[in-house]
């Protein structure tokens, strides 16, 4: 049971790191700057706040519920894949920054 509710609360910080990084204003500015959808964006984080409420009620009923208990199990894999993913974002976010940072510093010495 300690195990469940450790698992539960693992996705519940994951999710809120999640939420934590789409509102993150280097993020944004990135977003911006490749010209995505940005309210595609506002729409994901809304999903991850409703979301939340889910994962809350779900960690409550995995004890007694094993297909709950393997849908957290899943859901956990692919928070993961998510979380690699903006990382893989922000690594590209501060690589394009620091290319800039230089480049002005290169014009500037000019």
């Amino acid at each position: 049971m300690a195990v469940a509710l450790v698992g539960g609360a693992f996705l519940s910080a994951s999710v809120q790191t999640l939420m934590d990084k789409l509102a993150s204003k280097e993020f944004q500015v990135y977003i911006t700057n490749k010209k995505l959808n940005v309210s595609l964006l506002r729409q994901l984080e809304t999903t991850l706040l409703a979301f939340q409420a889910v994962l809350d009620d779900a960690e409550v009923k995995q004890i007694n519920n094993l297909v709950v208990k393997q849908w957290l199990h899943e859901l956990k894999d692919a928070i993961l894949d998510v979380e690699d993913l903006l990382n893989q974002i922000s690594y590209d976010s501060l690589r394009c920054k620091m290319e800039n940072t230089q480049a002005e510093t290169i014009t500037n010495q000019v």
